[in-house]
C-alpha cells in the first residue's frame, strides 16, 4: 500500500501540463503579435521615407522646371524692355519670341502649382504675374513706357523671395525671406540700370554668408 500513488497527483501533474502549454502558445502569440506590428511599423517608416523622397525629387524637378523657365522668360523681357523703352518697336521674330516663353512659362506652373506646399504657391503668382503683364504691355502698340520698370522691378523681387522659398522647402540655404520683404525694390532690380543681362541678377545663387 506504500506504494500505491494517490489519484489526484497525474491529475494535477496534467493540469500542471496542459497549463504550460496554454501559457507557451499565450506567449508565442503575444511574441507573434509584437513581432508583426513591428516588422509592420518598419514598413510603414520604409514607405514613409520613399513616399516623402519621390515627393522631394519631383518637387525639385518641378522648382527647376518654372525656375529655367522664368529665367528664359527675363532674358527675353530684358532686351524687348530695352528696345520699347529706346522708342523702337519689336520685329515679328521677337513678338514670337517673347510669345512662346510666356506660353512656355503658364505651362510651367502646373507641376509647382500641383506638388508644392501653400507657403510657395502664394509666392509663384508674385514671381510670374509682374512678368505676364510685362509681356502684354510689350506686346501692346503704343503703350506706357512708364509702366515697364516697375513691372520688371515687382517680377525679379518677386522671383527671389519665391526662389529663397523653394530653396529653403528643399533643404537648400536660402536668402532670409523677411530680408527680402523689407527690401526696396530698386535693390533687387539693379539690372533693369544696367546693360548687363538679366541672368546675372536672377540665376547668382543666394549668398550662404
Amino acid at each position: 500500500m506504500g506504494s500505491q500513488v494517490p489519484v489526484w497527483i497525474p491529475i494535477v501533474v496534467a493540469l500542471l501540463g496542459l497549463a504550460g502549454v496554454i501559457l507557451t502558445q499565450i506567449l508565442s502569440g503575444r511574441r507573434e503579435t509584437r513581432r508583426m506590428a513591428e516588422e509592420a511599423a518598419r514598413e510603414e517608416r520604409r514607405w514613409q521615407r520613399e513616399r516623402e523622397a519621390r515627393t522631394h525629387e519631383t518637387r525639385a524637378e518641378a522648382y527647376a522646371q518654372l525656375m529655367g523657365v522664368l529665367e528664359a522668360f527675363d532674358g527675353v523681357l530684358f532686351q524687348a524692355r530695352a528696345i520699347v523703352e529706346s522708342e523702337r518697336e519689336l520685329d515679328e521674330h521677337q513678338i514670337t519670341e517673347l510669345r512662346e516663353v510666356r506660353s512656355e512659362a503658364q505651362h510651367a506652373l502646373g507641376p509647382v502649382v500641383l506638388h508644392a506646399p501653400e507657403a510657395v504657391r502664394r509666392l509663384v503668382s508674385d514671381a510670374t504675374l509682374p512678368r505676364m503683364r510685362l509681356a502684354m504691355m510689350l506686346l501692346e502698340p503704343g503703350g506706357d513706357r512708364t509702366r515697364l520698370r516697375p513691372a520688371w522691378e515687382a517680377g525679379q523681387r518677386g522671383y527671389r523671395v519665391m526662389r529663397a522659398r523653394m530653396r529653403a522647402d528643399l533643404g537648400f540655404d536660402a536668402e532670409p525671406v523677411d530680408e527680402l520683404y523689407s527690401a526696396q525694390p530698386t535693390v533687387v532690380s539693379s539690372s533693369s540700370e544696367s546693360t548687363s543681362a538679366p541672368a546675372e541678377t536672377t540665376s547668382r545663387p543666394p549668398s550662404t554668408r
